[in-house]
C-alpha cells in the first residue's frame, strides 16, 4: 500500500515509539467530540490538527487506531503519510505518487465535509473536483514505468474488501493529506466512506439516500419479496427506496405519505402511530426500520415493545437515533446495550455519511 521507504519510515517509528499519524474523516461537527474522547483527559491520543470533518492525531501504537477507527463517528479512519502543497493539481498528484509509491489497489479523493448533509444542497460523496483531479491520477499511473503486468489502480471507484487504499484528502484545493487505509469492512471500500447511491430524478425525501446506505452498509440480507414495515415513515422517501429494491412496504405514519408511494401496489400505509396499532399486526414482518424525529428513549420504548411481543418474529432493524446534541452521544453506546438485550446478536452503530446529527443503528438476530 505504501511505498517501501513509508513502510520502513513506519516500522522504524512503531519500534522506537516514535510518533505516527492518523487520520479520521468525519461529519462537519463530529470532530469534537472524537476529540474529547480520544485526545482529550486520558485519552490515548494526541491532537495534531483539525478541520471541520477531518481531524488528525500523533499516537505511538496501532492498537490505537483500530480504537478510533471502531468509533461510531468515525467516516473513514487510516494512517497519515503526509501533506502536499501547491496550486497545480498536476504537481500535487506527482507529489502524491512520489510518497506512495506503487503497493496498492486503489487511490480515493475526496473533500472533507463543506457543509452538514442535505444543508442547501450538499451532500458528501465526489464533486467536479475530485472527479477532476483522478482523471489525472488515471493519465498519470497510466504514463508512469509501473511492473509489466501490474494492474493499475482504481480511482474514486468502490473496491473489493481487503483493497489497500491511498487516501488523497482534499483540505483546501490547494492542501492535500495524504493517508492509506485498508479495507477491513465495507464502508472502508467507498471513496471517503460515502455509499455510492444514485438518486432518482424524483426522490420523495433524503431518507432514501439514508436507508440505502443503511441497508448496504448493515449488510442485512433482504431479499425481494421480503416484508418490511417502517415506523415514522412520511413522507415516503426510505418507503421509496424500500420499494425500488423489490421489498413489500408497509409505512407506520398519521402524516400523509407521498402520492408515489400510495400508488404503488407493493406499498401499504397504516395512518396511525406505531403504538396505535395491535401487536399482532407486526408479525407478518421480516424487518423493521425507523426514523421518527422524536427522541431516542421513545424510538427505543416503542420498537422494543413491537419487536418483543410473543408473534413478532422480525430478523433485522434499522434505527435512526436521533441527537439534539453531541453531548449525548453516550446515549448510542446505551443503546446498542438495550438492543442486545432483545435478542438481536449483531448491533453495531455508525453515522452514516447521509446521516446528520443521528445514529444508524443496524441489529440482526
Amino acid at each position: 500500500m505504501t511505498s517501501p521507504h513509508v513502510q520502513e519510515l513506519n516500522a522504524s517509528r512503531a519500534n522506537s515509539g516514535q510518533d505516527r499519524f492518523v487520520f479520521v474523516a468525519c461529519q462537519q461537527g463530529a470532530e469534537r467530540p472524537l476529540k474529547e474522547r480520544f485526545s482529550g483527559d486520558g485519552g490515548p491520543l494526541r491532537l495534531a490538527f483539525s478541520r471541520p470533518g477531518l481531524a488528525t492525531f500523533k499516537t505511538t501504537g496501532n492498537q490505537n487506531i483500530g480504537l478510533l477507527g471502531r468509533n461510531w463517528l468515525a467516516r473513514v479512519t487510516g494512517e497519515g503519510l503526509g501533506n502536499v502543497r501547491g496550486n497545480l493539481a498536476e504537481e500535487l498528484v506527482a507529489q502524491t505518487l512520489a510518497i506512495v509509491g506503487d503497493d496498492f489497489q486503489a487511490i480515493h479523493v475526496y473533500e472533507r465535509d463543506r457543509n452538514l448533509p442535505g444543508t442547501r444542497g450538499f451532500e458528501p460523496g465526489p464533486s467536479e473536483l475530485t472527479e477532476t483531479i483522478g482523471q489525472i491520477f488515471t493519465t498519470a499511473l497510466h504514463q508512469s514505468h509501473r511492473a509489466p503486468g501490474k494492474r493499475v489502480p482504481v480511482i474514486n471507484t468502490a473496491c473489493a474488501l481487503g483493497s489497500k487504499i491511498i487516501d488523497v484528502i482534499l483540505v483546501e484545493p490547494d492542501q492535500w493529506l495524504i493517508g492509506t487505509h485498508t479495507a477491513t469492512e465495507i464502508q472502508h471500500c467507498w471513496p471517503g466512506g460515502v455509499y455510492p447511491v444514485v438518486a432518482p430524478d424524483k426522490m420523495v425525501s433524503r431518507a432514501y439516500l439514508k436507508i440505502a446506505e443503511a441497508v448496504a452498509w448493515s449488510q442485512l440480507p433482504m431479499q425481494p419479496g421480503d416484508r418490511v414495515v417502517e415506523i415514522g415513515s412520511a413522507p415516503g422517501g426510505s418507503c421509496q427506496r424500500l420499494l425500488d429494491v423489490g421489498l413489500e412496504v408497509t409505512g407506520v405514519d398519521p402524516a400523509e405519505m407521498d402520492e408515489l408511494l400510495l400508488n404503488h401496489p407493493r406499498f401499504e400505509h397504516w395512518r396511525t402511530k406505531a403504538a396505535g396499532m395491535k401487536r399482532k399486526m407486526y408479525s407478518k414482518f421480516k424487518w423493521l426500520t425507523a426514523d421518527a424525529n422524536v427522541a431516542p428513549n421513545y424510538t427505543l420504548e416503542v420498537v422494543e415493545d413491537i419487536v418483543n411481543y410473543p408473534t413478532s418474529r422480525f430478523q433485522g432493524l434499522l434505527l435512526t437515533i436521533k441527537l439534539s446534541s453531541y453531548d449525548l452521544i453516550d446515549q448510542v453506546d446505551a443503546a446498542v446495550e438495550q438492543i442486545r438485550g432483545w435478542g438481536f446478536t449483531r448491533v453495531k452503530a455508525r453515522q452514516l455519511a447521509s446521516n446528520r446529527r443521528e445514529c444508524c443503528i443496524a441489529a440482526q438476530r
